[in-house]
Formats: C-alpha cells, sequence, structure tokens
C-alpha cells in the first residue's frame, strides 16, 4: 500500500514471513486461483532465499503446501434422511449437528439446546454453489465448517439435555424474562447473532476476549508477577476456550497467550509461527474478517510505521472494511479501540447479569449507545478492490512524508463521491424466475434498477443494491406488472426512494448521459404481456436490447417498423419462453450474447427446448442465472468484460471457460 513507507522487517531471515504474507494473499483469492497463488508465491520467496537456506526453505514450503492441501479438501456429501447426534452451535433458524454420519446443518423451526443429543429426520443435500456476487454464500460456510451437508427437518426429537457448561449456560440465558437481554446474552456471550453487520462482526473477531484478557491481565499485574500473570492469562484464555468449546478467535488467543512463553524466541519469529498454525488450522477461514482483522492490526503494530503512524492505521482499517464489506463505517475506522473495549465491557456486563441482573441493565445502555454511535457516523458505501492498488502507486511517486495523508484524502475522496465504480455496468440478478437487472454508469453518475423479481426474491435484490453500495436509485423501471417482474416495487420505493418511477416510456428516457428507449411505446393489446417494455440502450459502444416478457408478436411488429435492428447482447423474452425469440427476431438482431433469467427446475422448462435450438441454430452463446448465478458486463475503455457469480469469465464476442 501507499500508507507503507517506512516498513522494515528487522530479521535474520525474513524469508518465512514473507511467505506467510504471500500465503494470506493468495487465500484471499478466489479458490479458482489457490493453486496458482501458492505456486507462483513459492517461487517467489525462493528465488530471494538466500542459498545457504534454500533447501529448508523449500522443505518447509512443501510440507506446508501438503498440510493446505489436506485441510483445504472439501468435506464429502453424505446422504441420508434420519440423524443422531449433539448439537454443536446454534443460530437464528438453524443449528448444527455433529453425527457418527457426519457434520450437517439442520434448517428446524424448533431449536435445541447447546449439546442436546437429539435426532432428526429429514433428507440431507448438498450444498448448492454461490450464485450470487454479494449474498451470503452458503457453500463457501459449509466449506468453512467441514459440514456434509444440509437437512430440512421433518421431526426433531431431543433425546438427553446437554450437561456442559456451556449447554448451562444457554439454559441460564434462556431463562431470562425481557427478550432484549436475553438476545443480548446470546450475542455477547454465546456469539448468537441475526445479523452479521456492525459491531456483530467485531464480535465474530473475538476482539472482547482481548480486551477482556488485557483488563484482567492489568489488574493481576498490581499483585503478582510477570511470568504468574502470563500463566493466569493462559489458563483464563484456555479456560473460556473449553466452555464454550474452542470457538475460532479463542484459539487464536490461546496460542498468542501460549507464544508469550517463548521469551527466547524473537517476536517476529513468534509472530509468523503463530499465524502459520493458523492458516493451517483452518485455512478457509483465511478471508474471512475473523482473520484478516486481527491479523492486520497485529501485522500493523509489528512493525510500526516510521511517519504518520495513525494515519497509516486509519488508511489500513479502511481498505479492510471497505475490502470486507463493501462499505465503511467511519466510527469503526476512527473508534477501533473504544469500540473494542465497549464490546469487553458488554460481555462482562453480561456474564455479571447471570449473577445480578443489574449487569445486563449496563450491558443494554452501553450496547444501545454503542450501536447508536455506530448508525450515527453513518456508513459510507464502495468496495475500492483494484482502486487501492492505483491510489498506492500514485502516491508513491510522492515525498515520503506526504504520502499517508495524500493516500487518506484520495481514500475518502473515492468513497464518498462514488469514484470506485469507473466504469459503467449491467447485472443480472439472480431472481429465480423472475427478473430484475441493474444498470451503473461510470463513477456513480446514475444506478437504475429494470423490474423487481418477486417478493421471495427480495434478498437477492437487496443484498445485490447493499453490496454495490447503493443508497438510493435514480430510476426504477418495471416493464410490466406482473409479480414476477414487480413484486418488490413498494418496498424498493420505500428504501432506496428512486427519483423516478417509470413504469409506461413512450419517449427516450435519459439518465446521466444514458438514454433508454422502448421499442414497444404503442402496445396494440391490453394483454400483460404484449405490453412489456421492450429497452434499447447503447453503453460503451455495446447495444443491449432488454425484452421483458414480450412475445413473438411483438418482436415482429418492432422488426416491421425497424427492419435493420441490431443489439450486441440481448435479455431473451419471457425466460425463454417458447412464445418469444422467434427464429426472424434472433437472426436480425445477430447478438453476440444473449442472457435469460429462469428458475431452477421451474415447472414451465425454461428456457423451452426450442429456443435453446434457435440460438444454436444462429450460434449465438446463452448464459442463464439458473446455471451461471448473477451475471454482470463490465463495460471498459479497452473492452467489455463478462463475469459470472459462479466464476464463469468472458469477453464479449468470444467466451472464455
Amino acid at each position: 500500500m501507499g500508507c507503507a513507507e517506512g516498513f522494515h522487517l528487522p530479521m535474520n531471515h525474513p524469508e518465512a514471513l514473507r511467505w506467510l504474507l504471500c500465503a494470506v494473499i493468495s487465500l484471499c483469492l478466489p479458490e479458482a486461483f489457490w493453486g496458482v497463488g501458492l505456486l507462483f508465491s513459492a517461487v517467489f520467496v525462493l528465488i530471494g532465499t538466500p542459498r545457504s537456506r534454500r533447501l529448508f526453505m523449500t522443505l518447509r514450503i512443501l510440507a506446508i503446501l501438503a498440510i493446505l492441501s489436506i485441510q483445504l479438501r472439501p468435506a464429502p456429501f453424505v446422504s441420508g434422511s434420519r440423524f443422531s447426534g449433539t448439537v454443536v452451535s446454534v443460530s437464528a433458524g438453524s443449528f448444527v449437528l455433529q453425527s457418527e454420519q457426519g457434520r450437517f446443518q439442520v434448517i428446524s423451526k424448533a431449536l435445541p439446546d447447546l449439546d442436546d443429543q437429539v435426532q432428526v429426520e429429514g433428507i440431507s443435500q448438498a450444498f448448492d454453489e454461490n450464485d450470487s456476487f454479494y449474498g451470503f454464500d452458503a457453500k463457501a460456510w459449509s466449506l468453512r465448517e467441514r459440514l456434509n451437508g444440509r437437512i430440512y427437518a421433518d421431526t426433531l426429537e431431543i433425546g438427553r439435555q446437554g450437561k456442559t457448561p456451556r449447554a448451562f449456560l444457554q439454559r441460564r440465558i434462556a431463562a431470562i424474562s425481557d427478550p432484549l437481554q436475553r438476545a443480548l446474552a446470546n450475542k455477547f456471550i454465546l456469539g448468537v447473532n441475526e445479523r452479521e453487520t456492525g459491531l456483530a462482526i467485531l464480535l465474530r473477531c473475538g476482539f472482547q476476549y482481548s480486551v477482556i484478557l488485557g483488563g484482567f491481565a492489568t489488574i493481576c499485574g498490581w499483585f503478582w508477577k510477570p511470568r504468574t500473570v502470563r500463566w493466569m492469562r493462559l489458563g483464563t484464555a484456555l479456560g473460556i476456550a473449553v466452555i464454550l468449546h474452542f470457538p475460532y478467535p479463542l484459539i487464536r488467543l490461546s496460542l498468542n497467550e501460549g507464544f508469550r512463553f517463548l521469551s527466547s524466541v524473537d517476536r517476529i519469529e513468534k509472530f509468523e509461527m503463530k499465524w502459520t498454525l493458523l492458516l493451517l488450522l483452518a485455512p478457509r477461514r483465511v478471508a474471512t474478517a475473523a482473520f484478516l482483522l486481527p491479523f492486520a492490526f497485529a501485522l500493523c503494530a509489528l512493525f510500526p510505521f516510521r511517519q504518520s503512524p495513525r494515519i497509516s492505521r486509519f488508511n489500513l482499517s479502511w481498505c479492510l472494511q471497505s475490502g470486507l464489506f463493501h462499505s465503511v463505517s467511519p466510527v469503526m475506522v476512527l473508534g477501533m479501540q473504544p469500540l473494542r473495549w465497549g464490546l469487553g465491557l458488554c460481555t462482562l456486563g453480561c456474564l455479571g447479569g447471570l449473577i445480578w441482573p443489574p449487569g445486563f441493565t449496563f450491558s443494554t445502555v452501553l450496547a444501545g449507545f454503542l450501536d447508536r454511535l455506530v448508525q450515527l457516523g453513518g456508513v459510507l458505501p464502495g468496495k475500492l478492490s483494484w482502486i487501492v492498488v492505483v491510489l498506492a502507486s500514485l502516491t508513491g511517486l510522492l515525498i515520503k512524508r506526504h504520502r499517508a495523508i495524500v493516500f487518506s484524502v484520495l481514500l475518502i475522496l473515492w468513497t464518498v463521491f462514488g469514484w470506485w465504480h469507473p466504469w459503467a455496468s449491467l447485472t443480472l440478478i439472480d431472481v429465480g424466475q423472475g427478473d430484475s437487472l441493474l444498470l451503473r454508469l461510470p463513477y456513480n453518475q446514475g444506478n437504475i434498477l429494470i423490474d423487481t423479481g418477486k417478493p421471495a426474491a427480495w434478498d437477492q435484490v437487496e443484498a445485490m443494491l447493499e453490496g454495490e453500495g447503493i443508497r438510493r436509485l435514480d430510476a426504477l423501471i418495471l416493464t410490466h406488472q406482473d409479480e414476477d417482474h414487480s413484486g418488490n416495487k413498494e418496498v424498493l420505493i420505500e428504501r432506496y426512494h428512486p427519483s423516478s418511477v417509470v413504469e409506461e416510456l413512450n419517449e427516450p428516457l435519459t439518465i446521466g448521459g444514458l438514454t433508454l428507449f422502448n421499442l414497444n411505446a404503442d402496445p396494440d393489446s391490453d394483454e400483460s404481456n404484449e405490453n412489456s417494455l421492450v429497452l434499447l440502450l447503447r453503453m460503451n459502444d455495446l447495444t443491449m436490447l432488454l425484452s421483458g416478457d414480450a412475445p413473438v408478436e411483438v418482436e415482429q411488429k418492432i422488426l416491421n417498423q425497424i427492419p435493420g435492428l441490431r443489439a450486441d447482447v440481448i435479455k431473451l423474452g419471457h425466460h425463454g419462453s417458447q412464445t418469444s425469440s422467434c427464429l426472424r427476431w434472433l437472426k436480425t438482431l445477430q447478438p453476440k450474447l444473449a442472457l435469460n433469467s429462469s428458475g431452477r427446475g421451474n415447472r414451465y422448462g425454461h428456457p423451452h427446448p426450442d429456443v435453446v435450438r434457435r440460438l444454436l441454430d444462429c450460434r449465438i452463446p446463452l448464459l442463464d442465472t439458473q446455471q451461471e448465478g448473477d451475471i454482470r458486463i463490465v463495460m471498459t475503455p479497452i473492452c467489455n468484460f463478462l463475469f459470472t457469480a459462479r466464476r464463469g469469465f468472458a469477453i464479449i464476442g468470444e467466451v472464455i471457460r
């Protein structure tokens, strides 16, 4: 980063740390690039290793790669209909069951307590691949948790209640009459969160435990010698970890406390050893906030920046939030340390409240204050990603003492003004059997949503808008009134306040330099599909035609009116129904690519085999959301790229898989 001036490695043998950093970066890449990234990292590190240590470093890297190959191996899918075992974790609406057959997520209306012995009847299913750029990735989560499948429970029988300290804690919390206090205790003591946002993310990182340990050590330091205090810290960390069955943050803290006893080992070597162990224990967690946030702050503390340390930490926190959460909370950037202490005090208050009820009152007031503080600071949308590299390169040309300050100013400007989205894009959102399409203009000049999908698909639409950092729509266009196209109209108007809602379009509509034409401006029928808007637009020399649910009759009418009509990209009419996308339409438009939005296993058989055959006859490639998930076209000055949620990639004109 541009903020890293003055960074130095006071080590005799820095290659081990270089390898750790390269491995972390590689595992933050998409899974398809892990192998290439790790191989490139190994070559890069070995080239810079002195000859005297190259053999040792080669053996070390090979050993780490061998362990990673085992740890990254996915758990096999296990089928069955009856499962019995122990409940190892509980969340909103589901729990994880450890049985003799394997480890499963169980979706159930009734939830057992932790460590209960239960019997579940239901068919196990494999986790589907991720279908969204921003929605919850159940497949990745299942791989991190090493799950063998997902069970939708038909019946749930509790055989024996858990007898562990953790089970006792949960039952004690369940007995709390006040629902707000009960939810607070579950959140701070057991880590049960309904939504992974704001302060819940910091709790997942285990910052509250590190604060509690730090405060405990400070108090003990008044009465005991340092070595005794170290033993007490280690015992406390291990004790909490045992009670809560070794959650990932407490494994990290326990390792940290254990490495304090290696006084003869250089602190940088201790850092490298500890984080390498954590990487090997759970490599699939490397790209999560629970690993990256503590790792980055520990690295920053290990190698303090010689110039502008506070500004450099500000830059690091800003970039991490933007990359991980697609948004930035200024309060979490500027007040990370006070927030950590606040979470630690809330956790202590909840633990005390189990014995002395006023402790819950203290925690409720403090947690409410922290939540309001974070909300008051607002959230700045935007995923900087590669922009950080560009900004770092620009600031690298400046005088050293000015780099961090200039980098901070550029980060803020890029985020506040939406410059982090420099190119136009079109995204076909996977809403199942329905339509929803997002148009974005360069540098956040305009955001247009065409159709909304069914109400059941609201989560997918919201995840896309939130992930893209959109807080307000410039236009909401509804091609027609069928529920699968307009089912979320009211909630979108309420939450995203579009400047205009377009349901009829008889004149060209211009937004931020983009003009949309409706080719079906004078429908001949009152039937809903025949009234559907057929939108023509041009972005970055790419002509696109979006047909809504227009049938063949509308297509023929348009071709009669505009016989020389052409389009580079088309969206198939009526989800690929046989009643749309006639042969004349396809041959006249001569598109380079056809997109379609249809639901998996839909009862209509969309896209219809006849339509697929017509596309093949015309040599037009087809991408459908039921196979690819979200589909995005990014239009740059050089060329137009296509990406899909299931890691498809293309350059318009030639598909590359």
